[in-house]
C-alpha cells in the first residue's frame, strides 16, 4: 500500500477513539479520516472517506444486528476492510468477525505497537 494508511474509528466511548487516534497516527504512516460515535454515523462516513480499515465496536448502542450494519458498510465501501473491536475475550471476538464477514479482529486492551502491527497485518492481504 503506498502513501498513508487512512483509518475510521468507530466506538461509542471517546477515550476509545483518542487513544487509538493517538496511537495509530504517532508513527506517522496512518491517519484516522473518521471518528463515529454510531453505526449510522459510520455508514455515512465511509461513504464520504473511503478509508482503506475500518475499526468498528462490536457493541454500539444504535446497532440491534451487527451484520446488518456491516452488510451496509460494506456496500457503502467495498474496498474498506472492516475490523471488530471489543473488551470480549478473544476467541469469542474472532468467532463473532467470522460470522458477520469481518476481515479481522482485535481486543481494544493492546499494547501501542500491538495495535498498529494488527492494523497493517489486517491491510497486507491488500497492499
Amino acid at each position: 500500500m503506498d502513501g498513508t494508511i487512512r483509518l475510521a474509528v468507530c466506538d461509542d466511548a471517546l477515550a476509545v477513539k483518542l487513544f487509538f487516534r493517538q496511537v495509530l497516527e504517532e508513527d506517522g504512516d496512518m491517519e484516522v479520516v473518521s471518528s463515529t460515535s454510531t453505526g449510522r454515523e459510520a455508514v455515512d462516513e465511509l461513504g464520504r472517506h473511503r478509508p482503506h480499515a475500518l475499526l468498528l465496536d462490536l457493541v454500539l448502542p444504535d446497532v440491534a444486528d451487527p451484520g446488518e450494519l456491516v452488510r451496509q458498510l460494506r456496500e457503502r465501501s467495498p474496498t474498506t476492510a472492516i475490523v471488530l473491536i471489543s473488551n470480549m475475550p478473544p476467541s469469542d471476538l474472532r468467532k463473532h468477525a467470522e460470522r458477520l464477514g469481518a476481515d479481522g479482529w482485535m481486543p481494544k486492551a493492546q499494547k501501542p505497537e500491538q495495535l498498529r502491527a494488527a492494523v497493517r497485518d489486517v491491510l497486507a492481504p491488500n497492499a
